[in-house]
């Protein structure tokens, strides 16, 4: 597992502050506390920056680098990220792990994501799939998403966008009723698989879960499917709305739903299900 950090403004000029999730990855101090770690950047240069967890109300964790030693990192930084610099949002910064405190740095630009594809990354199984050609369809599935291009600088509603004309294209049924009794509806439908696909607020996706109940109830389907981005994914598109919200002059960004997050419920939810669900995590390939 590697941490990408969507590039900004302040990237370029004293640090990056690390979500919560990976703090297990950078062995964050305690409350309060600071310690040194190296990055590898460029021809295999190296500086010494601070990783620090700050006693606030939410404790962030922050990589630091504000001093004249770090000038050749900063310059570094700011002479690859010169889209970040005129303004555009979208190019990140990978940190591979390399041993206890060294992180190797992948920086990802607008030029490297233009054959980026998207692809499924992990995925989960509940129950056996007794459905007739099972993995022609699972095959197709993955064919739709790897079909869709990763857009450096776009949101969310690009990613539904783009896989609604993808499942439209491979014939799929769009946005009829879950049961005709109910104005709940699916997203696709074919040969007895229902999808539905999650980039929308964390909150809201155990109706997916009602609509997949009532369709194999009715016997509609034989098979309910989550299609989700991984929480990687999420978190980049999160940050590419956010920025986007702030250039727009709003203050917040709604969160986001993620395979991860998924797939933990679902180990408390899955006795409740008497049917078979799939949740396909979804991430970007870079080539």
């Amino acid at each position: 597992m590697n941490f990408k950090h969507l590039v900004g403004k302040s990237t370029l000029k004293e640090g990056i502050t690390i979500h919560r999730n990976y703090e297990s990855f950078f062995e964050s101090p305690k409350v309060g506390d600071k310690k040194e770690i190296t990055l590898i950047f460029g021809d295999y240069q190296n500086t010494r920056v601070t990783l620090r967890k700050l006693n606030n109300i939410r404790q962030h964790v922050q990589i630091k680098y504000t001093t004249k030693s770090h000038v050749q990192f900063i310059n570094w930084l700011n002479d690859i990220f010169k889209a970040t610099k005129s303004g555009r949002v979208g190019e990140f910064l990978e940190f591979e792990k390399i041993s206890t405190d060294v992180y190797q740095l992948i920086p990802i630009t607008i030029e490297d994501s233009h054959n980026t594809r998207l692809y499924i990354a992990d995925s989960m199984h509940y129950k056996s799939l007794d459905i007739a050609d099972k993995d022609l369809y699972l095959g197709e599935i993955e064919s739709i998403v790897n079909s869709i291009k990763f857009q450096i600088d776009e949101g969310q509603s690009y990613y539904n966008k783009k896989l609604e004309q993808a499942f439209i294209e491979y014939s799929w049924q769009k946005e009829g009723r879950a049961i005709p009794e109910l104005d709940l509806k699916y997203d696709f439908r074919k040969n007895g698989i229902q999808i539905e696909v999650e980039f929308g607020n964390a909150r809201s996706y155990y109706q997916d879960y009602i609509k997949f109940m009532l369709s194999y109830c009715s016997r509609q389907i034989n098979l309910g499917m989550l299609i989700t981005p991984t929480f990687d994914f999420a978190n980049i598109l999160c940050e590419i709305g956010k920025q986007k919200a702030l250039l727009r002059g709003r203050k917040s960004y709604s969160g986001m739903m993620h395979y991860e997050k998924a797939y933990k419920e679902f180990t408390y939810l899955k006795n409740i299900f008497d049917m078979p669900i799939v949740i396909l995590g979804i991430d970007i390939n870079y080539l």
